[in-house]
């Protein structure tokens, strides 16, 4: 017989209850708990945006152009230029890369006035496979020998408006086609030694060139140089000329490509390649005006830790590389080639954390090289923050110019982005305005964007402005960032107040001047803020916008706001620093009839240089067969050098991190530099601006886009209809001569008597902008001469002449007040001009 169990029913109904409700506590505690951890994200999708290039005669390509998925003021940017043919027809290429193109327009503006010239929908275009030619039938709108902004607009199915942005140039004689061809030639031949004899008449072998690296080749390498030695490298990519600048007869053409070349090891390493090219065509033929040539090996981890305490980063054309390690010296993390690598001396592991190449990249548009990294925090685990700053080539925000910040979590071995700031302007601009100050607390990221530091609460995305009105010369940021000195007021000229901001722990400190002093900050050296002091009857500010701010002493205050040094000599000035690692260089100058005038440098050691420096850092080495070589010095060696290599597994772009700014930057205070065919940085002062596009064989533009000064100039040169004037002083004539010239209407001498400097005075006439150089010789101002433009020179205390022609051995000028025309030597010119300090005063439009 069967027992039957007799049950408490109502107990169990109790039991059964609170199972179930204890079931559903758990569950929705994992589903509140899943979804506070694991918002709605994405990981980097691959490139999907076309490109457009222009079509040369030939059915080749040139002017690769990226897409932007944000609109950006097309005035803005410079860089290549396209010539227009006669016929007002301009054939471009689109590679679709599979996606459906459903339109095709293009907008044309001025680039003084930003005005609308032509805005049309394009009909005639045909695709084929994964192509697309069509042409641009631009209306006879434009005038000839002037640059206008070519904005290219495609819809496809994802994209409603995609923008490509150059510059066009309609009406001249080209032959754009010949100087191209020219350049491809000489560029194969350098990879056929047999051809050697071909370009070596091309070239300017001589002494002064550099054959110790491959890294950087130019017209006076030797042929052996040029032919790439013994490395035997072979093209890997596609090579579409990018036009910088032309004429009739000359041109400035720039290369861009991959090369690939056997190592010690029975593999290839990649290298990229930028090539400069300068030249002249003539009814004989061709000339190389110039070349320059750079190369830089592209990082893979493999066989590149050659010893127990160096990572092998290559040939590269750079002494320098930017690496950072946490304070144990474990976690080594640098940048190469627009990609962020880490490596473990603990466990000898390589980690490629962030890059825009894909495992199986087109390197077209992964490998578009318009953005920076910059590492920001290392912690003693190895996470890293850094932030990657320009155009996106892909991903979450791919086609807009930006800056996002990223977390890297080396136990996960993902990168998680914590914030992403779309900013519309571009890359050069970007670069040079954005992430000067770029710093991360515990829970805030402090970031400054244009002439404001921004802090940003990273839970709630609250944006508050810490400081604004910061102007370059004003502040100074110290070496791990995580403090800033700045004027409290944002004259350089006349501040009382430096106030010192310790980010990492919201501490601040001020340094107060005394009556009738100023300060000015300097900057620092590790964590020591150095500051100037002057008296303000010793600031001389001239009208010909020469100023001297001179410095009676010179203090350093360290972390904790204690005064560790002080320089000070009786009736001696500090007019300038530069800081080089632990050593502060001061120009110095004394009282003169005329001002100051410059003595001996001297210099001041903050620490003692000799102490053992921990930080990583950078050498290079030599070798037989490759020549000079980087490499990253190791703080924390390793016990042999048989690594591993890993990549970080997830690159994620959660929902809630893109943060907008209402502001309207402005962007101004810098002035920006192409040489070699690209952008090669920015400067405050404009002097240096042209030492830096001279020594690269470039132009100065203005935060419009302006073209401010060109290395390049006619052999010779006059500017007819300057006549003169006596209108006051020396330099109150010369001025008016050029208000004269101008047609301004403007009374120099009346504004003069006002206090106005001679920079404000050519500024009230319409489309002219006043500049005021000094540093310079009389050889670099020659070239506004050349560009139409007269010159005023500072030739003796109060005394100036203007300007107004030149050759290849004299220069034309005349003295205002007497309205002489007289000529001297180049030699003769350059004492006079030195004698005068170098101060040049003219103009741009």
């Amino acid at each position: 017989m069967k027992r039957i169990r007799n049950y408490n029913l109502s107990g169990s109904k109790y039991f059964i209850l609170g199972v179930i409700f204890l079931v559903t506590v758990i569950v929705t505690f994992i589903s509140m708990k899943f979804e506070q951890i694991m918002p709605s994200a994405t990981t980097m999708a691959d490139a999907t945006l076309p490109t457009v290039s222009m079509k040369t005669d030939n059915g080749g390509e040139f002017n690769l152009l990226h897409g932007y998925t944000m609109e950006i003021d097309s005035t803005l940017f410079y860089g290549n230029i396209t010539p227009v043919n006669k016929d007002r027809k301009l054939p471009v290429i689109i590679h679709t890369y599979g996606e459906q193109i459903e339109g095709v327009a293009y907008r044309i503006r001025a680039l003084d006035d930003k005005s609308l010239i032509e805005n049309t929908e394009v009909t005639n275009y045909s695709e084929s496979g994964s192509t697309i030619e069509g042409v641009l039938n631009i209306k006879n709108l434009i005038d000839t020998g002037k640059e206008y902004a070519l904005e290219i607009v495609l819809k496809t199915e994802k994209h409603d408006e995609i923008y490509y942005y150059t510059r066009i140039m309609y009406g001249g004689e080209y032959d754009l086609q010949k100087k191209i061809d020219f350049v491809l030639d000489f560029n194969s031949a350098t990879f056929d030694q047999s051809r050697s004899k071909e370009i070596a008449g091309y070239l300017e072998t001589s002494s002064i060139g550099d054959n110790t690296n491959y890294g950087k080749v130019n017209i006076n390498s030797s042929i052996s140089q040029v032919n790439w030695g013994n490395l035997d490298p072979f093209v890997e990519s596609d090579i579409i000329p990018e036009i910088i600048s032309i004429t009739d007869d000359v041109a400035i053409i720039r290369l861009e490509y991959r090369v690939g070349a056997a190592n010690d090891y029975d593999s290839n390493d990649t290298y990229r390649v930028s090539e400069y090219y300068r030249i002249r065509q003539t009814a004989t033929g061709f000339y190389l005006l110039n070349y320059e040539r750079e190369m830089n090996q592209v990082f893979d981890a493999k066989n590149d830790l050659t010893s127990s305490s160096k990572i092998n980063l290559g040939i590269n054309s750079s002494t320098q590389a930017l690496c950072d390690s946490d304070e144990k010296g474990i976690y080594t993390y640098f940048v190469n080639q627009g990609s962020l690598w880490c490596f473990n001396s603990s466990n000898k592991v390589f980690t490629k954390v962030f890059s825009f190449d894909g495992a199986e990249t087109d390197t077209v548009r992964e490998s578009y090289d318009a953005h920076t990294i910059k590492i920001i925090d290392i912690q003693e685990n190895g996470d890293c923050t850094f932030i990657v700053k320009g155009y996106m080539n892909r991903g979450e925000h791919e086609g807009q110019t930006g800056v996002s910040m990223c977390r890297y979590s080396y136990a996960d071995n993902d990168v998680t982005e914590r914030l992403f700031i779309p900013l519309a302007v571009p890359y050069n601009i970007l670069s040079e305005n954005v992430g000067g100050v770029a710093y991360v607390s515990s829970d805030k990221f402090y970031i400054l964007i244009d002439d404001t530091l921004f802090s940003v609460d990273l839970d709630s995305k609250e944006l508050m402005i810490e400081i604004d009105n910061l102007k370059d010369g004003t502040y100074a940021v110290s070496d791990n960032g995580d403090a800033i000195a700045y004027s409290v007021s944002g004259d350089i000229y006349n501040t009382d107040t430096i106030r010192v901001l310790n980010m990492s722990n919201d501490s601040a400190f001020e340094i107060k001047a005394e009556d009738g002093d100023t300060l000015r900050a300097l900057g620092y050296i590790q964590s020591d803020f150095i500051y100037g002091v002057a008296h303000k009857s010793d600031i001389i500010s001239a009208q010909d916008g020469n100023s001297v701010y001179a410095m009676y002493k010179v203090g350093i205050i360290d972390v904790d706001y204690n005064t560790i040094k002080e320089y000070e000599q009786p009736g001696i000035y500090v007019s300038g620093t530069e800081v080089e690692g632990m050593r502060i260089t001061l120009s110095r100058v004394v009282k003169s009839e005329d001002g100051y005038t410059s003595i001996s440098i001297d210099q001041l050691i903050n620490k003692d240089e000799n102490v053992a420096d921990n930080s990583v850092g950078t050498e290079t080495i030599s070798t037989d067969a490759r020549k000079q070589e980087l490499y990253i010095d190791l703080t924390t060696k390793v016990a042999d050098i048989n690594v591993s290599l890993r990549t970080s597994g997830e690159i994620i772009f959660k929902n809630n991190t893109e943060l907008q700014l209402d502001d309207t930057f402005v962007w101004e205070g810098l002035y920006y530099v192409y040489g070699y065919g690209r952008f090669q940085g920015s400067r405050t002062g404009l002097g240096s601006a042209i030492i830096l596009a001279n020594n690269t064989y470039g132009t100065v533009i203005d935060s419009d886009s302006k073209v401010v000064w060109k290395r390049y100039r006619s052999s010779q040169a006059s500017v007819d209809g300057v006549a003169a004037v006596s209108a006051g002083n020396s330099l109150t004539s010369a001025v008016q001569m050029l208000c004269n010239y101008l047609g301004g209407g403007i009374n120099a001498y009346e504004y003069m008597q006002q206090g106005e400097s001679a920079v404000d005075i050519l500024n009230k006439i319409n489309g002219v902008k006043g500049i005021s150089v000094s540093g310079v010789s009389y050889d670099e101002m020659l070239s506004c001469v050349s560009n139409g433009n007269p010159v005023i020179a500072k030739v003796a205390a109060n005394e100036y002449i203007v300007i107004v022609a030149y050759n290849s051995s004299e220069i034309a000028y005349i003295v205002p007040l007497t309205g002489e025309q007289k000529n001297i030597s180049m030699n003769d010119a350059a004492k006079m001009f030195s004698q005068g300090g170098n101060v040049y005063v003219t103009y741009y439009k």
